[in-house]
């Protein structure tokens, strides 16, 4: 059986228009696994009076906000009980497309694939940026991770482009957590995702973890699903995931890379640089306030 795992937290529409298309694109035998994160607009009511009953949906409310990973993980375990042996990890603002079942088997077809990811379109049409063929070292990592990807943006559409033009299953370095096709023993054996991060970072721990255990990630963009990209997390601007996502990142650096403290200190202060000028320009001058805060606290657990 396949399971699917569906996170929502207070986007119930967009999580009824996942579960709609799941349900009209998925030709295999299947479960949801719907996890309510503590939604404060009780959406978890919601979905409990829409679906209650219904045999392809497992809902689970939980009772606080588990974020990306321990939500997803409370969905892998019961995946693992219910005996599932390939799953999908879906964020609940992707609307699934044909050809799903493709993805179980490429699978199916690669020994040592851990995940494969689809190619992801937007709304507009345009491709959402969902692999890297390699991986990125210090200074790659600088011109496009931060605003300095705002000089170098040449260099960024190029890889983006190059990307688009892969037409048939390869492995790569990295897959977007959005969507990914993943296969359950092998997840287990990595010990599913790592419960310390809140939001962000997941996938670049999973490629990690794949790594050590000698794993291989793949994209197949002879699948495709549609993202409304920011539906979950309340957009990039929300100084909430700017906090989450900076301690994610000094916690991804700390524990998987080889880049050093000195490092991980010099991104942290680029990312304070970066809330200082956004918050200067939205002339929201206490979000720097909140971000300081809001980070210490983070990296002091």
């Amino acid at each position: 059986m396949l399971g699917i795992a569906v996170i929502n937290y207070n986007t119930y529409e967009k999580t009824i228009d996942c579960i709609e298309s799941i349900r009209q694109y998925v030709n295999m035998d299947y479960k949801i696994y719907l996890l309510d994160n503590a939604s404060p607009n009780k959406s978890g009511s919601i979905l409990a009076q829409k679906y209650s009953g219904d045999e392809d949906i497992d809902l689970i409310l939980s009772k606080e906000n588990l974020g990306y990973a321990r939500g997803n993980n409370v969905c892998i375990n019961k995946m693992i009980e219910d005996q599932c042996k390939y799953g999908i990890v879906s964020n609940n603002d992707i609307v699934f497309g044909p050809n799903i079942d493709k993805l179980i088997g490429d699978l199916r077809e690669n020994d040592n694939l851990l995940l494969v990811g689809p190619k992801i379109y937007l709304p507009d049409g345009g491709v959402q940026p969902s692999i890297k063929i390699k991986k990125y070292g210090k200074l790659e990592y600088l011109r496009k991770y931060t605003y300095l990807n705002r000089i170098f943006s040449k260099e960024l559409r190029k890889e983006y482009k190059e990307n688009e033009t892969i037409d048939k299953f390869t492995t790569v370095e990295w897959v977007v957590g959005a969507f990914f096709a993943f296969s359950v023993q092998k997840m287990q054996k990595i010990g599913l995702f790592d419960p310390n991060t809140f939001l962000f970072y997941e996938e670049d721990i999973l490629a990690a973890k794949a790594k050590k255990a000698n794993m291989l990630l793949g994209y197949d963009p002879n699948v495709s699903v549609m993202h409304y990209h920011g539906a979950s997390t309340g957009g990039v601007l929300n100084v909430n995931t700017v906090i989450a996502s900076t301690i994610s990142e000094q916690y991804y650096f700390n524990t998987y890379t080889d880049f050093g403290s000195s490092y991980s200190r010099l991104i942290r202060w680029i990312r304070f640089l970066e809330v200082a000028l956004l918050s200067a320009k939205k002339n929201k001058w206490g979000n720097i306030s909140i971000y300081v805060k809001g980070v210490r606290k983070g990296l002091e657990k």
